[in-house]
């Protein structure tokens, strides 16, 4: 199965960036569809999709991204990936 690895540069803090987050995003009815669970420890969001699992760890100033697809997820890896590009580098001139 394919993996997503990035880290992205931002000018946001790690509080920043889960307020964000856990406000914006996660309850964008488009994504909210494909999560199956979510949680949070500290600074590390935990998912679970029909597209894959993995983490999205936030540190002041950046962003890791780690997700192994599934099947599924494989097969639209580039857009995944091409969507996550295009929302972590608005963080990174925002502000």
């Amino acid at each position: 199965m394919a993996t997503i690895d990035k880290t992205f540069k931002t000018k946001y803090t790690s509080i920043e960036m889960k307020n964000y987050i856990s406000s914006q995003v996660l309850p964008n009815p488009a994504l909210k569809s494909l999560l199956e669970t979510v949680r949070w420890e500290s600074n590390t969001l935990f998912i679970n999709s029909k597209l894959g699992h993995g983490t999205i760890e936030l540190q002041d100033y950046s962003v890791h991204v780690y997700i192994e697809l599934n099947l599924f997820g494989s097969m639209a890896k580039k857009a995944i990936e091409s969507t996550l590009d295009s929302e972590f580098k608005q963080l990174e001139s925002k502000k």
